[in-house]
């Protein structure tokens, strides 16, 4: 199972690369705006940073005007992937690209039905969104689980990567359903490791600890 970082941080890419989290990156268009310096070069410099694919999103919504854009960025280094939205355009994008020989990610999934084409394609990544569809009082947790299915009903080499983690227990799900790649973002990390039993848990155990003389806990503590 491959674990991607979802930003365009070098800061947060490098932090986690230390941590053995960045199997790849994924980006978009907002995250790389967050940076707020020339796209192409951030891009430039994550690549270089990550031996794994790096994916990167076009920005058009024509079919001719996506497969310009997605040939130029892949002249920038041969780690990078390309995002293609899951709609007929992205489709008629796909195809085109897959005779190049360009490896794509299928992103913007919601539904399991939108990635079937692409799947049967065999773009080497569909993106399915897990936590966005929060926002509209729903759950896309069984999705994982069905689309792993598919996957694999079709004989497709297309891997299922997990999106939009936004909490502890959707990575538990990502995992659990089957997921070839789960892409985290750093602040689904931090809320990993600021559980507030583990904190709790911990207070407890120095504080008991520190109940005992220091005369005796010395020898224990000696790393000399």
């Amino acid at each position: 199972m491959e674990f991607f970082i979802d930003t365009a941080s070098i800061t947060d890419i490098k932090k986690y690369k230390a941590l053995g989290l960045v199997d790849g990156v994924t980006t978009n268009p907002a995250l790389l705006a967050k940076e707020g310096k020339s796209p192409i070069e951030q891009i430039s410099e994550i690549t270089a940073l990550v031996d794994g694919p790096v994916s990167v999103e076009v920005t058009y919504t024509e079919p001719d005007k996506m497969v310009a854009q997605a040939k130029k960025l892949c002249k920038l280094a041969d780690n990078i992937v390309i995002k293609v939205p899951c709609s007929f355009a992205g489709l008629d994008t796909a195809i085109r690209l897959k005779a190049e020989g360009i490896k794509m990610n299928a992103t913007l999934v919601f539904h399991p039905s939108q990635a079937v084409p692409f799947i049967k394609l065999g773009v080497e990544y569909a993106s399915l969104f897990i936590g966005r569809v929060e926002d509209f009082g729903l759950s896309n947790v069984e999705a994982i689980y069905a689309m792993s299915a598919s996957i694999e009903e079709m004989g497709s080499p297309t891997k299922l990567l997990s999106a939009s983690i936004r909490n502890p227990d959707y990575l538990m799900e990502a995992i659990e359903g089957g997921s070839d790649a789960i892409t985290v973002p750093p602040v689904c990390w931090e809320k990993v490791y600021s559980n507030p039993l583990f904190a709790l848990g911990e207070k407890e155990f120095l504080d008991s600890w520190r109940g005992l003389d220091e005369s005796m806990r010395v020898e224990y503590e000696s790393i000399d």
